[in-house]
Order: C-alpha cells, then sequence, then structure tokens
C-alpha cells in the first residue's frame, strides 16, 4: 500500500532478481536466433545496416529483408497494426486501440453542482491533522454518498474526478486514506467479490465503516504482491480459514488506514489440503467497530512519525492463526465446494486479477501527481507575478525574471502534455471498469505509463519550480511543504522503477516472441535498437546467476532508458483528450501542529 518512504537514487537492478532474470533468460533465446536469422539474409537496405551496426558492431557485413508493409510510418495518429509492426511488436501489445471506447460523461452543471458539494465536504480536511480526525471525516464523507462505493462501476469518470478534486486542496495523508478507501478496499471488493458480497458494500456505506487492503508485506518491499508469505489455510474439519503470519519478514507492512480500519481485505497464500493455490483475497474485520479492541489474534503496530502526512495512519499487522468463515473468500472468481477449490469464472484467479486495483490505483494517484503539480504552479504563478523586485531597468516583478518565465513556460507544456495522456488513458481504462472487464495488455501499459512519467515531470517541475521563487518555497501554505508527497506517489501501487522493470521486460519478450521479422524491424527505431543492444549485453550471463547480477548491474541505465523510449512511444501515439474539469489553485496549507497521542483518542471515537 502507500508508504511514504525515500528511495535510493540510483538502484542496482540485481536488487530485484525475480525480473532480472526474466529478463536475461528471454535474452538467451534471443541471442541463439540471432546467428541464424543472419545466415538467411541476403539483402539489406542502407537504414537497416545503419541500425545493426548500433545494435551489432560485430555483424557489419550481414544482411536481412525488412517488409515493406512494416516501415515507420510518420503519421501523427497510426493504426494499431502501423505501431505494433514499426516497432517490432506483437499487435496485442501496440499502444493504439481500434476499438471505440464510449461512456456518459458529467454535464457541465452536474459537474458543477456534484465538485461544489464535494469540496464543501472536505473543506475542514486542513484542521485533521491527526488519524482520528482524519479517519473521522472520511466516515462522515462515506456516508454522505456524494461517491458510493459502486461509482468505481457506474460512474468511473466521478471517481478519478473526486481524486483530482483533492489533489487541488493539498496533496496530504487524508488523499491516501480517501483512495485506500474508495479504490484498494471497496474497489478490490467490486471487482473481486461475488453478488452477495458486493451488496453487502451498501451497509458499509451506511454505516461509515473503515477499511484498508493489506497485500504489502516486510521483505517483499516494492515487490508487493509478487511475493505472498502470509497463508489462509482451509480447514475441512471447522469450515473455518486459517490466516497466519509465519514470520516477521511476511508481516503485512505499510498498511495505510491500518491502524484505525474496522475491516480489511488482505491477500493471502490460499492452502487446501497442503496445495497451494497461490494469493487470493478475503475480508475480514480487524477491530469490534469504530475505535474497538483487535479481534483475538491480531496484533497491530504504527509505523512511526513521518515527513509529512501524518494525519495519516500506518501500520504493520501480523496474524497468529485468526480464524475466517468461509463466506471470508472474495469468491467472484474462486470458491470453496465440497472443500475443494473451483474456480467459478473462465478467468482464473492470480496476481494480474487482484492488481486491477493497482491499477485504478495508479491512474488516480497519476492524476492527483499531476493537478497538485499544476495547483502549485497557478499558486506560485499569483505570487511571482505580484512580488516586486529591483530589475536593472527600475521595479519589475519576480514573474518577469527569465529564469522564472522558462520554468513557468516548460512546465505549462510538459504538465498539459501528460495531463493529455494520461485523461485519454482514464477513458479507455473507464470502459472496461463499467463493463467489469480486465484490460488489454496495452491499456495495461498504457497506465503504467502514467504511473512513471506523471509523477517523474511533476516531481521534476514542481523541484525547479522550487529552486527559482527563493524563500517563499520554505515558507508554510505555498503548497511547497507537501512536495514529499510526491516521493509517496511515486512508489505507491507498483514502485515506479518495478514498472520500468515490467515495461523493458515485456517489450523484450515482444521481441523474441515476433520472431526474425520482429527482430529485423526493431533496428529502425531507437527504441528497437535499444532493445536489441540490451538483448546483447545480458545474453552472455545465461542462467548463471551471479553472471546475471553483475551484467544487471553493469547495464541498469540500458534497462530504464529502454523503458524511458517505450514511454515516449505510448505518450506520442495516443491522441490528446481533456479532463473534465478546469484546474483551480484551492490549496491551503494544512495545521502543521498534531496530536502525537492520537491513539490514546481511538477509544472515544
Amino acid at each position: 500500500c502507500v508508504h511514504p518512504l525515500s528511495l535510493p537514487r540510483l538502484p542496482p537492478l540485481p536488487r530485484h532478481r525475480s525480473l532480472a532474470r526474466e529478463v536475461a533468460f528471454l535474452f538467451v533465446k534471443v541471442s541463439n536466433r540471432q546467428n541464424r536469422m543472419l545466415a538467411r539474409s541476403s539483402r539489406l537496405s542502407p537504414l537497416v545496416q545503419k541500425g545493426l551496426r548500433q545494435a551489432y558492431p560485430a555483424i557489419v557485413g550481414r544482411q536481412f529483408l525488412t517488409p515493406p508493409q512494416h516501415r515507420l510510418q510518420s503519421t501523427s495518429t497510426r493504426s494499431k497494426a502501423t505501431v505494433a509492426a514499426a516497432h517490432g511488436l506483437p499487435l496485442e501489445t501496440a499502444s493504439v486501440s481500434n476499438t471505440p471506447v464510449q461512456h456518459k460523461q458529467m454535464s457541465g452543471g452536474e459537474l458543477e453542482v456534484w465538485s461544489k458539494e464535494f469540496l464543501a465536504a472536505v473543506d475542514s480536511v486542513y484542521h485533521a491533522t491527526d488519524p482520528v480526525q482524519s479517519a473521522g471525516l472520511l466516515r462522515k464523507l462515506i456516508k454522505t454518498k456524494l461517491l458510493k462505493f459502486t461509482d468505481m462501476r457506474d460512474a468511473p469518470e466521478k471517481f478519478f474526478l473526486a481524486h483530482r478534486l483533492l489533489s487541488t486542496i493539498g496533496l496530504g495523508g487524508f488523499g491516501i486514506r480517501f483512495t485506500v478507501q474508495f479504490n484498494l478496499f471497496a474497489g478490490s471488493i467490486l471487482g473481486l467479490g461475488g453478488p452477495k458480497q458486493v451488496a453487502d458494500l451498501q451497509n458499509v456505506q451506511d454505516q461509515g465503516q473503515l477499511g484498508c487492503f493489506l497485500l504489502t508485506e516486510m521483505q517483499a518491499g516494492v515487490l508487493s504482491g509478487l511475493i505472498v508469505e502470509t497463508t489462509a489455510e482451509w480447514s475441512a474439519e471447522t469450515q473455518e480459514f486459517v490466516l497466519h503470519t509465519p514470520s516477521d519478514r511476511a508481516a503485512k507492512n505499510w498498511i495505510s488506514q491500518g491502524f484505525v480500519a474496522e475491516l480489511g481485505v488482505v491477500i493471502a497464500d490460499l492452502k487446501i489440503n497442503g496445495k497451494s493455490h497461490g494469493p487470493h483475497p478475503f475480508i475480514m474485520k480487524l477491530r469490534d467497530g469504530p475505535g474497538g479492541a483487535l479481534l483475538p489474534g491480531i496484533r497491530i503496530q504504527d509505523m512511526g512519525t513521518k515527513t509529512v502526512a501524518n494525519d495519516l495512519d500506518n501500520a504493520r499487522v501480523w496474524f497468529d492463526h485468526v480464524k475466517l468463515p468461509k463466506s471470508s473468500l472474495l469468491n467472484k472468481y474462486a470458491d470453496i465446494v465440497d472443500n475443494n477449490y473451483v474456480q467459478t469464472t473462465s478467468e482464473r484467479m492470480r496476481i494480474e486479477v487482484i492488481g486491477q486495483r493497482l491499477m485504478t490505483g495508479r491512474m488516480a494517484i497519476a492524476q492527483a501527481a499531476l493537478m497538485y503539480a499544476q495547483t502549485l504552479h497557478l499558486k506560485t504563478q499569483q505570487y511571482a507575478d505580484s512580488k516586486v523586485c529591483n530589475g536593472l531597468a527600475g521595479e519589475t516583478s519576480l514573474a518577469s525574471m527569465p529564469q522564472l518565465r522558462a520554468v513557468f513556460t516548460e512546465s505549462e507544456h510538459q504538465l498539459s502534455r501528460m495531463a493529455s495522456f494520461a485523461a485519454e488513458v482514464e477513458h479507455r481504462l473507464n470502459a472496461h471498469l463499467r463493463a467489469g472487464s480486465i484490460p488489454e495488455p496495452s491499456l495495461v501499459e498504457q497506465i503504467a505509463v502514467c504511473k512513471i512519467r506523471c509523477i517523474d515531470v511533476a516531481l521534476q517541475r514542481c523541484h525547479a519550480l522550487r529552486l527559482e521563487v527563493g524563500s517563499y518555497a520554505l515558507m508554510h501554505n505555498t503548497g511547497f511543504e507537501l512536495m514529499d508527497m510526491l516521493l509517496t506517489c511515486k512508489f505507491a501501487e507498483g514502485d515506479s522503477r518495478i514498472l520500468q522493470q515490467k515495461l523493458a521486460r515485456d517489450r523484450l519478450r515482444a521481441l523474441q516472441k515476433g520472431g526474425l521479422g520482429a527482430m529485423a524491424r526493431a533496428v529502425l527505431t531507437a527504441e528497437g535498437r535499444a532493445a536489441l543492444r540490451l538483448a546483447r549485453q545480458l545474453a552472455p550471463a545465461g542462467r548463471d546467476v551471479n553472471k546475471l547480477a553483475k551484467a544487471m548491474d553493469q547495464n541498469w541505465e540500458e534497462l530504464y532508458g529502454l523503458a524511458d523510449l517505450i514511454c515516449e512511444r505510448h505518450i506520442n501515439a495516443t491522441p490528446p483528450r481533456r479532463f473534465i474539469e478546469t484546474c483551480t489553485e484551492r490549496v491551503r496549507g494544512a495545521d502543521i501542529a498534531f496530536d502525537h497521542a492520537w491513539k490514546d483518542k481511538l477509544a472515544t471515537v
């Protein structure tokens, strides 16, 4: 879940071995194919020969054909097949979708009325400075039903709009609490639960109950979801699941809203008769009502004071043989029948299915980061316009200084570009949310690009702005005091570095899957040549883990560079779209002080 920790500046790739091995093993196969491919080649165009020199200097004299239909076209909007061919990708991974996506937009009047009501309901967020106050505010908001738990399915544009509105009043801990409640907790039940479990969300909203999402484990770190050691063992004798944390390293970690919530969706390895069926979601009670005692077998520890967002509680959670009823398994995709594991749909339960909420979360966080950056620039622009400075020719405004003017100009371009991309990707995702379908691989990749690039651009532009506005950036109530929240965005819902590695891994997998033709076409683009070069660098490691670790350490910049090129392809090939609302500066500084003894107030809630 969301946890405000800092990232290492230059993380060596072997820290994430599971992805590193998979990447290198693919290249062993690719490397073996290259010699066979080139041996059969007879002709080579000058352009392809130039590309080969860059990718494989040792094979300059070899030649092969590139079919004319796969030449890269220069039109601004290209068909999915053309984009795929130009980059040597299989059709299903191209970035442009031919399927029209339609959804009903909120009318202008509805939008204005709803936005005012929503902002009025969260007006006191600035003063809710400790977890008890913040949790109380969220309970009240839930009960208003301005945003329903089912709106992710029924009105997804309203779901994303709510996140953007919250970021315009300050990207703080309440926004994380909000997305945990509506996206990770309620959204998981909506997407993974059976009909009765989804219907029960109505009662949860009526009572204003809080929930959390327990996925990340202590030793899993940013590899959240790839490693789940918490177990849920089915007992045929008692017809119950036994939820257990086998060791400290399997404790659920940095669980946002995990200290105050009375409910939770926990991800655990489902075991029946000693056989593992992989990670599955379970709904469970953590506390005996709001502010109530923890249920037997549950231990929770507060993660401590942070540099920002201390209105949000983050928890570490252990389970000691906690008994869960059969109905706790979210059973849209799987269930227990006659003590046997049963798949209930053609889509089997797996971590990618559970991860659908991570994708909606990535979109929400990416958009929130962008909107915060835009509002920060608007607020700073207002200050700079009114700030009088002494110039060479007399009095002038701070905003007229060329270095600051250049920052504003570049920021407007970069932030608008990413907002246009994010709006279109959301538009495509909304169709899947309404239909309850799993997004196609190309859309999954676009969502990852949103998460990576929107947050990176927001960080870069806000930092550039801070460097040029002087002491104003040090002051409270300017918006700059919230900048650490952008770091939170960077590693929430899938660390950006991990997503970059996945982009590169999938690109190389597509290169291998596409065969000789894909390798030939790859030399026509910078992205394709980068993939071929990286393949050449990693292939000698073979299946030797130690050699692989060294190769990944030496080539981590090339891998992340490939991911950057993939991001650029998606952004350039995706038609722009606008968000349904205009950007407005509403940022106010939150109260600085907070009650460090907030846990003592839980029992009085």
